[in-house]
């Protein structure tokens, strides 16, 4: 069974629950480049190094491409 066969009572909670677990996902990746924006602050100051807001961004990308092909993979 493909993804085009997939009854709405069953695609319509799927997509639903995609678009939750992207939001939040995406929450997460702000709220990690505030803090690493904070922390490059305090950082700079004291002359440190500073790593992460590489991390938050792959991850925002990560994000982005998955709902690209969520969306590619199952139709609404």
């Amino acid at each position: 069974m493909t993804a085009k066969n997939l009854p709405p009572d069953v695609l319509s909670p799927l997509t639903l629950l995609l678009g939750y677990l992207a939001w939040f996902v995406l929450l997460i990746c702000i709220t990690r480049a505030i803090w690493v924006g904070g922390q490059l602050a305090v950082r700079l100051h004291r002359e440190e190094a500073i790593e992460g807001l590489l991390g938050s961004l792959v991850g925002a990308a990560l994000v982005g491409s998955a709902s690209a092909i969520a969306v590619a993979v199952i139709p609404t």
